[in-house]
């Protein structure tokens, strides 16, 4: 997924650096830079690789994505990113769709919990890719569940859903918890916690989640896992086994 910016791109001034511009016109300036920053190559190939999403594909790479979200927001108050994350996501491009996250980024670090929680929970019903439950669980859930502990109270809820992209957002977040900058032994028992109730689910997407969590937490406490996976392994799925078991 990750890539240079391509050469050559043709960049369009942000209108968001006018003052009073609407959002209806700093989000069609947002998909008006996505579309000429559109890399043919890049537009075939990812929808090979993201070959179960029904979104359309504009072909952008993430730093110029990450570039152009950045030069819109730049100058706005974080209570005005609601209605910009909300029309980015209502059109069925992934790009757009990527737009809204980055910009959730940002949101989920300042904004009131509850609010950025409410946001995503509608989202998660029109996943239907690894590429955008991944960055919607790591980082922004994830900086919920840290600033605000009953976070987990959510997740709890979605984990027992039929869709499986919301079983995956149930446990994936604490991936953010495991990472070596965010790591506290505290978080050990609650990540266990979340990750035991997905060891068994045949679901392809909810497993590996639930190995990627279980192999993150091994580099921060081995022992840990180890000791896990040894009392857990019969309930565990071949994958989730595999995958936790990679780096102890």
């Amino acid at each position: 997924m990750n890539g240079e910016v391509s050469k050559g791109v043709n960049r369009v001034r942000p209108e968001s650096e006018e003052p009073g511009m609407s959002e209806t016109a700093i989000v069609e300036s947002i998909h008006r830079n996505l579309k000429s920053s559109s890399n043919p190559v890049r537009k075939e190939k990812i929808g090979e690789y993201l070959k179960t999403s029904r979104l359309s594909f504009i072909g952008v790479e993430l730093p110029e994505i990450h570039r152009i979200v950045k030069e819109h927001i730049k100058s706005l108050r974080i209570e005005e990113l609601p209605p910009l994350m909300r029309r980015l996501w209502s059109i069925e491009a992934f790009e757009t769709r990527l737009c809204a996250i980055d910009m959730m980024k940002v949101f989920a670090r300042k904004a009131p919990v509850k609010e950025a929680l409410s946001l995503v929970d509608a989202w998660i019903d029109d996943l239907d890719t690894w590429g955008l439950s991944d960055p919607l669980c790591q980082p922004c859930i994830g900086i919920l569940l840290e600033r605000e502990p009953t976070t987990e109270s959510t997740l709890r809820r979605w984990r027992d859903s039929d869709n499986f992209w919301r079983r995956r957002c149930s446990v994936l977040p604490y991936l953010y918890l495991c990472l070596k900058a965010n790591y506290k032994t505290e978080y050990d028992a609650k990540i266990l916690e979340a990750v035991e109730y997905h060891i068994g689910d045949e679901e392809f997407f909810v497993g590996k989640a639930a190995g990627w969590v279980l192999r993150e937490l091994s580099k921060r406490n081995a022992s840990l896992v180890r000791t896990f996976i040894e009392k857990k392994k019969t309930r565990m799925t071949k994958l989730v086994l595999r995958e936790s078991s990679k780096k102890i």
